[in-house]
């Protein structure tokens, strides 16, 4: 908004009695009136560009984020009582949106009216008359249960809401109005809740009187013991659009933007999964790697929206011959992935290759003409797989042997790739027994910075393999090997060891520097005391040292009956003083619910996300949504892969703590970071 816009909108503001501010589309203050400051406690205009969900009571949040998402869609939302913090602590307050358009878009602006003392004079009045019209008008479901769970008192909103008739409430159970696949842990979670003193949160769904069925998270106040009360307050609020939002998230976070495929964070998922089926299932199951040609030269002609549209119009051919329960994926470019069950041998894999090849092959119309492109489809099964991304190499490496083998070439030279592994994975255990820094093993470093000023503030360590034969050897050349080689703990702990060592010899205590730990360190019983050893042999303090899991690791703890001992990791960790955080966040759990399970300090939004906030608002509104919800639990946030000055300046706003990637500087031996550390330190000197 311009100057002058901004001043009339405030003092418009000014002429409203109740406290109320406003916010942009990016949910930032724009405005706030002298009454909001008389709220809080302090000046509003610290607030201004600042998102006002740090205000609220975490707990409320749900309903917050639930209310502007409908408030946006009309012009006055529902009122919502929410609990606000001020000066004097937590006031309860009620608050209602107004949408306004201006020449930038909208805003909302939130009207608030302080609810506290009136609530508390309504208690202790004797004349509940007032209270009882408040009560009913509330925008939540109010209920009095006895200990049975029978019905004795409801507000006129159980009928709004629902369509229910009240004179049939009344007396039923209230179990009697859930649905039936939710009715009997309803019943469950309601009994556990008359057995403890504190307040019970829970959700279920009710049945209208229409037959839809809705979503509700209940909050349930055990007053049995209470002479007056005598039984159960529950407090049922619509989580409908909070639903709609994390479906769309999790889909989002798991499905390729263009052709509405699997990705390959899902495929990983879901091969995670079926390889921990019986060896029988597994034995019948086969992946499909196929991998497109004459596919780039659409490109150069005709254009990269003419690609997208082959690229989507493909990904429904190879829907279209699956079964229902075959995966499709994306993997990226012009790679797809083609998962089946049921397979019988290898001829019949031989076959469906055939068909997807044959399938692919088809014209595909484009503008005034038809393109063709071809498939090679290389197939292996999972019988032997030892991970997900084994078995994908394993179907990659059998497409790339189909592909040399079309082009003329030598067909032994197609299996050096296998064989390769299996001789780095030798030359890796070597160097790990011996001497990793004679075998070519370094650390290289890249800098972390603080948003607001760019300065260092840390470091990520990242391996690499300068190998005497091959040259140098990126981590996605060795880490997979070092993985099914059960290699990965004995690596990982030379990195940390090697980080840390670095880290000390730069002599800066303001410095920190983060490691990636690989899934298999989670089960590592003795992990907090080796990482303790560690610090200690080279005198660097906990809070330097960050270590990062990816949520990938995390799913596939997960995925092996191991989640609860993953977390329990982390909490040792993080008792320990350690930093934790969590790598590549939103291609995994995807639900944002998880945050607050996870004892971690820092959430590092994955890349895909950022480079993506440019063009797609669904991308912008992840990384607006993971770093409110990340500050609201009390930790950073890290945004990976910046490369532009659009998705700093974009990150800045949106309030990102730290970011890296090549705009700030790419991953450097030891000594060249030391230096540019030196040469931040004289910059500040001289300023």
């Amino acid at each position: 908004m311009d100057l002058a816009s901004l001043q009339g909108l405030q003092s418009g503001l000014e002429l409203v009695a109740d406290p109320a501010f406003a916010v942009d589309q990016d949910l930032r203050i724009v405005a706030a009136n002298h009454a909001s400051e008389v709220l809080v406690g302090e000046s509003m205009q610290r607030w201004i560009g600042e998102m006002p969900l740090e205000l609220v009571h975490p707990d409320d949040l749900p309903i917050v984020l639930s209310s502007f998402t409908e408030v946006s869609d009309k012009v006055f939302g529902s009122p919502i009582e929410i609990r606000i913090r001020c000066a004097s602590g937590y006031r309860l307050v009620e608050a209602i949106g107004a949408t306004h358009s201006t020449d930038d878009g909208h805003i909302v602006v939130v009207s608030m009216r302080d609810l506290t003392e009136r609530r508390k004079w309504e208690l202790a009045s004797s004349d509940t008359e007032l209270f009882r019209t408040v009560v009913e008008h509330a925008s939540v479901l109010m209920l009095l249960l006895d200990a049975d769970g029978i019905v004795t008192a409801a507000t006129g909103t159980f009928n709004r809401q629902l369509g229910h008739d009240l004179s049939n409430v009344i007396g039923s159970r209230l179990a009697d109005w859930i649905s039936e696949e939710d009715r009997r842990q309803f019943t469950s979670d309601l009994q556990r809740a008359t057995e403890q003193p504190q307040t019970s949160v829970f959700e279920a769904t009710f049945v209208t009187a229409g037959l839809l069925h809705v979503p509700y998270q209940f909050s349930v106040a055990n007053l049995i013991d209470d002479p007056v009360v005598g039984g159960l307050i529950v407090s049922a609020s619509d989580i409908s659009v909070r639903r709609v939002l994390e479906t769309r998230l999790t889909r989002m976070a798991n499905t390729d933007s263009l052709t509405g495929l699997a990705n390959r964070s899902a495929l990983v998922a879901a091969l995670g999964h079926r390889l921990t089926l019986p060896i029988d299932a597994r034995s019948r199951m086969y992946v499909f790697f196929v991998d497109l040609d004459r596919f780039k030269p659409i490109n150069d002609l005709y254009g990269h929206e003419s690609g997208d549209h082959v690229l989507s119009m493909l990904a429904k051919r190879l829907t279209g011959i699956a079964r229902s329960d075959d995966i499709v994926a994306r993997l990226g470019g012009d790679e797809f992935v083609v998962v089946c069950g049921g397979v019988a041998d290898d001829a019949e894999a031989a076959e469906i290759a055939q068909r997807i090849e044959e399938r692919v092959a088809s014209p595909i119309a484009l503008r005034s003409t038809a393109v063709q492109v071809f498939a090679s489809v290389g197939w292996t099964d999972a019988v032997e797989a030892t991970s997900a991304e084994a078995l994908l190499a394993e179907a990659d490496a059998a497409m790339y042997r189909v592909k040399t083998r079309r082009r003329g070439g030598l067909e032994p030279s197609n299996f050096l790739r296998v064989s390769q592994r299996r001789e780095l994975a030798e030359e890796l255990e070597r160097a790990l027994g011996h001497d990793p820094d004679a075998a070519g093993l370094e650390m290289h470093f890249q800098p972390v910075v603080r948003l607001v000023d760019t300065s260092i503030v840390g470091a990520e360590a990242l391996i690499r393999w300068n190998h005497p034969r091959l040259g140098h050897l990126n981590p996605a050349d060795f880490l997979p090997i070092a993985e099914e080689a059960a290699l990965d703990v004995a690596l990982g702990a030379w990195v940390i060891d090697s980080a840390v060592r670095e880290c000390a010899a730069w002599g800066r205590n303001d410095i920190s520097v983060a490691v990636n730990l690989a899934a298999a360190h989670l089960a590592d019983p003795d992990l907090v005391h080796h990482v303790g050893a560690i610090l200690s042999r080279h005198g660097l303090a906990s809070e330097q040292l960050c270590l990062e899991v990816t949520e990938t690791a995390l799913l596939e703890r997960a995925a092996r009956g191991n989640a609860l001992t993953a977390v329990s990791a982390l909490g040792l960790l993080v008792g320990s003083g350690v930093q934790v955080a969590i790598d590549d966040f939103g291609t995994g759990y995807s639900s944002l619910v998880h945050v607050r399970e996870l004892p971690a300090h820092i959430l590092k939004i994955d890349r895909s996300f950022v480079s993506g906030m440019a063009e797609s608002d669904a991308d912008r509104g992840i990384v607006t949504a993971v770093i409110a919800l990340a500050h609201a639990v009390g930790m950073k946030v890290v945004a990976e892969g910046i490369e532009t000055f659009a998705q700093h300046r974009a990150l800045l706003e949106l309030g990102s703590d730290f970011a890296q990637g090549y705009r700030y500087g790419k991953a450097v031996p030891s000594g060249d970071f030391a230096k540019m550390l030196a040469s931040q330190l004289e910059i500040r000197r001289a300023a």
